[in-house]
C-alpha cells in the first residue's frame, strides 16, 4: 500500500506540535496544509512536484536548523556549558587542545566548560571519569576546524552545531538524489530528517548527522559504480564514529555479489582508500600517544563510561545483577557472543539477494544489536539505527 507522503509529513509534524510557540507552530501547519493541497489536490507535473519539494525543504529548516540556531543563540547569552551536549562541549575543547598543539586524546577536560555541565553538577572531577577520556575518533574534532577558524575569525563565536548545520543541510539535500521515485524522493527525506528520535539529539549538538551524511555519501558513490569514492566515503565515517563500522562488512558482501571480483581491483579501489584514511587520521595520533588513543577511543566506552540509555544493560542494572552504573561487565565479550551470530546470518540473507537496500537494512540490524548489548545504549543511538532502517525502507530493491 503507497502510503501518501502528506501523511509522513503530518506525523512527523505531530512529534514537534507542542514543542515550540503557538504562533510559530501554527505558521508551519499553514506550510504542511499547503503541501497537502499540492500533494493530494494537483496532478502530477513539474510545478506539483517543485512545490512539494520546496515546502518540504521549508517545513524542516523551521523544525530543525531554526531551533538549532535558537540554541546556539541561547547558549551564548548564557554560558558555554548551557543549551548544549556535553559531547559537543568536549567536540570544541578537543579542536582547541589540538590548535593549542596539544593531543586531546592525552589531555584532561577538567579545567574546561564541560566540566560545569548541568548534569554533571555536584560530581568532583575525580569521580567524574569522562573528564579524563575523549571518546571521538579523529575526524569528529579535526572536520570541524575550517569553520571553527572562519567563524572565531568572523564573529568571535564558535558552537559545534554550526558545522552539524551546515554538514544537515548536505545531507538533507543529498537524500533527494538517491532514488529517482519523486514520492519515495519526498517520503525519504520527510522520514529522516523528521525521525522524533534524531531531531532533538541533533539540536542539542550530539554528532550523528556526520556519520549520517558519510554514510549516504557513499551509498550515492555505489550507486554511481564510483567505488573507490565510496570506499574513501566510507573510510570518512568509520574515522567519526565506531556505528559506521558495521557498515563495512556488508559493504564488501555487496560488492563481491554484485560482480566486483577481481583481485587488484579490490586492493586499489575498496581496501587501499579505506586504509589510507585511516592512517591518515588514526596514524598520527597512535604515533604520538598509542596508550591515550585506545583507552580514550576505543576501551572507555566499553569498559568506564557509566551504564546509560535503554539497552540490555539497564536490565541487568535494574534487575540487581549489576552492582552500580561504574561496576565492570563483559559487555564487549556478550556482543562478541551475540553479534558473530548475528553478523553472519545477516550477511547470508544480503547474499540471497544482494542490494543496497539489503546493504542498509543489514547495518542498521547489526548495528543495533551490538548497541543494546553493549555498555550504553541511548536515544541518539536507537535513533541513528532507525535512519538506516528508514533508508533502507525507502531505497527499495
Amino acid at each position: 500500500m503507497k502510503i501518501p507522503t502528506t501523511i509522513l509529513l503530518a506525523l512527523g509534524f505531530s512529534f514537534y506540535f507542542n514543542q515550540y510557540a503557538q504562533v510559530y507552530s501554527a505558521l508551519i501547519l499553514i506550510l504542511v496544509c499547503a503541501y497537502a493541497w499540492f500533494d493530494l489536490g494537483w496532478r502530477d507535473g513539474q510545478t506539483r512536484h517543485l512545490a512539494r519539494l520546496t515546502l518540504v525543504f521549508l517545513i524542516v529548516m523551521l523544525l530543525v536548523a531554526v531551533p538549532t540556531l535558537l540554541e546556539i543563540q541561547a547558549r551564548r547569552a548564557t554560558a558555554a556549558y548551557e543549551h548544549v551536549h556535553d559531547g559537543a562541549i568536549q567536540t570544541e575543547e578537543a579542536a582547541k587542545f589540538l590548535l593549542a598543539g596539544k593531543n586531546p586524546y592525552a589531555e584532561n577536560y577538567v579545567h574546561t566548560a564541560m566540566a560545569q555541565w548541568p548534569k554533571y553538577f555536584g560530581l568532583a572531577p575525580r569521580d567524574n571519569p569522562a573528564l579524563f577520556y575523549l571518546p571521538y575518533l579523529p575526524l569528529t574534532f579535526i572536520a570541524p576546524l575550517p569553520f571553527h577558524w572562519v567563524f572565531q575569525t568572523a564573529l568571535g563565536i564558535f558552537d559545534l552545531r554550526i558545522y552539524h548545520l551546515i554538514v544537515f543541510v548536505s545531507w538533507f539535500c543529498l537524500l533527494f538524489q538517491m532514488t529517482p521515485v519523486r514520492d519515495r524522493k519526498l517520503a525519504l527525506a520527510i522520514l529522516l530528517a523528521l525521525n522524533p528520535l534524531f531531531v532533538p539529539t541533533f539540536i542539542e549538538g550530539r554528532n550523528d548527522v556526520v556519520v549520517l551524511w558519510w554514510f549516504v555519501l557513499a551509498l550515492y558513490f555505489v550507486q554511481r559504480r564510483r567505488i573507490a569514492l565510496a570506499s574513501l566515503t566510507l573510510g570518512l565515517a568509520c574515522v567519526v564514529k565506531a556505528t559506521a563500522w558495521f557498515a563495512v562488512p556488508f559493504f564488501l558482501v555487496h560488492l563481491w555479489w554484485n560482480g566486483f571480483h577481481e583481485p587488484r581491483a579490490w586492493l586499489a579501489r575498496v581496501f587501499a582508500p579505506l586504509l589510507i584514511v585511516g592512517a591518515i587520521f588514526v596514524a598520527p595520533f597512535l604515533v604520538w600517544d598509542a596508550r591515550a588513543f585506545v583507552e580514550s577511543a576505543l576501551w572507555y566506552q566499553s569498559s568506564v563510561y557509566r551504564i546509560a540509555g535503554q539497552g540490555f544493560s539497564r536490565l541487568l542494572l535494574d534487575m540487581g545483577l549489576i552492582a552500580n552504573e561504574t561496576a565492570a561487565f563483559p559487555f564487549t565479550l556478550l556482543q562478541l557472543v551475540i553479534g558473530v551470530p548475528v553478523l553472519i546470518g545477516l550477511m547470508r540473507w544480503q547474499a540471497a539477494r544482494p542490494s543496497l537496500q539489503r546493504m542498509v537494512a543489514a547495518t542498521a540490524g547489526l548495528g543495533f544489536v551490538i548497541g543494546y548489548f553493549g555498555r550504553a545504549f541511548a536515544d541518539n543511538h536507537i535513533g541513528f539505527g532507525l535512519s538506516l532502517a528508514l533508508l533502507a525502507v525507502c531505497l527499495g530493491e
